[in-house]
């Protein structure tokens, strides 16, 4: 157990729990007590966690995800049984490019990752899962590649096409269409005159779950990759400070516009 290689942006937060070595199931950090992964109150900071640990009372922490735009990926075949990495590790590990650790049992990674997932989480059953709220990864600090957790949309696009394929059923919750972000309508002034949108402000950290979450909602409701390219630019001009440059709001578009309405 390392705590040194662990990246601030989850020690900052206040989303952890502790497990003991032979078990899976979450504890509270300050008290010897269950935790729950959808309970809050049950949650502690790292620096409490992390003292838990230390002591003894606890042999790992925990984090939770709670949909704020960090992803887990959990890949249980992470090592061939020679002892390389599988092919599903290399595979997600290049395209994310985000800090990736070995799991407990030291045959499996994590991955955590910035971006929009169009569902809360799934386990594919055949050795990787995927999540974003409700569950909670037991982190151990043995860095195996990158440091920090970036933002890569394009990469969670790519590993929910490959590995999760159902999901993007007619229907289905792949279709891009959960609301992380919304626009502003205002009241017509004169009978049932069209207004173009208002875009409240997007902090820096949002800006790409932002303007994924917008193009899902524009897609679903059949507007042309053209059309929804031109008006995340608008918004990309108007609510993100500084703006995403303009590829990468393209990249956002194609990810988005390859899901099936």
């Amino acid at each position: 157990m390392r705590f040194d290689t662990i990246p601030e942006d989850l020690t900052s937060l206040p989303r952890w729990v502790c497990v003991w070595k032979n078990s899976k199931i979450p504890m509270q950090a300050s008290i010897r007590k269950g935790a729950s992964s959808v309970k809050p109150e049950t949650w502690s900071s790292f620096e409490t966690a992390k003292a838990a640990v230390e002591r003894g009372d606890y042999d790992f922490p925990g984090f939770v995800f709670d949909n704020d735009g960090i992803i887990g990926i959990d890949i249980d075949c992470g090592f061939t049984e020679e002892g390389f990495l599988s092919e599903v590790s290399i595979d997600c590990m290049r395209a994310c490019k985000s800090y990736t650790e070995l799991s407990r049992s030291g045959r499996g990674i994590h991955i955590y990752v910035r971006g929009f997932l169009p569902f809360e989480g799934k386990n594919n059953l055949a050795g990787v899962e995927i999540y974003s709220s409700k569950r909670y990864f037991i982190v151990t600090g043995e860095k195996l590649i990158f440091s920090e957790i970036i933002e890569n949309q394009e990469a969670i696009n790519y590993i929910v096409e490959k590995y999760f394929p159902e999901v993007e059923k007619d229907g289905g919750e792949g279709n891009a269409t959960g609301r992380i972000y919304s626009p502003v309508y205002p009241a017509p002034t004169k009978g049932n005159i069209a207004l173009q949108p208002q875009y409240p402000p997007i902090a820096q950290g949002m800006r790409n779950i932002s303007l994924t979450s917008l193009a899902g909602q524009l897609h679903n409701q059949g507007y042309t990759r053209e059309d929804i390219y031109k008006e995340l630019l608008r918004c990309n001009k108007a609510a993100c400070k500084p703006p995403l440059p303009d590829r990468e709001v393209q990249t956002i578009v194609n990810s988005v516009t390859r899901y099936r309405r």
